[in-house]
């Protein structure tokens, strides 16, 4: 019993030393999430809102983006969609991948 409680204490040990940048933000890394952040407060914050907050009325909320469709943000994105223009010329795959990270995980929620 001794032997279980000792693991038990150094593994609870480990978790809380391990870093907060370690633990998952709805499945994307912490700083993947960070990273979107910062690219979306770049370029996308002075239409989106910031914070991704906006009435939504003449601009997509982004909050409502359904997170099962990367391949979607991509390509609007990417290649533009109603008034927005397209980023493929501006944007690198990596850098539109971390604003996904920012958009699925909702600005961060879960961080």
């Amino acid at each position: 019993m001794r032997k279980l409680l000792t693991g038990a204490a150094a593994l609870c040990a480990g978790l809380i030393g391990m870093p907060v940048s370690a633990q998952p933000a709805d499945g994307f890394p912490v700083e993947q999430v960070e990273a979107g952040r910062a690219q979306y407060n770049r370029t996308c914050a002075q239409c989106h809102g910031r914070n991704m907050v906006n009435s939504g009325t003449t601009i997509f909320d982004l909050r409502k983006f359904p997170a099962d469709q990367p391949e979607r943000f991509v390509a609007s994105v990417s290649s533009g969609k109603g008034n927005m223009p397209s980023f493929k010329d501006a944007l690198t795959r990596d850098q539109i991948n971390v604003l996904w990270a920012y958009v699925a995980s909702r600005g961060g929620k879960g961080l």
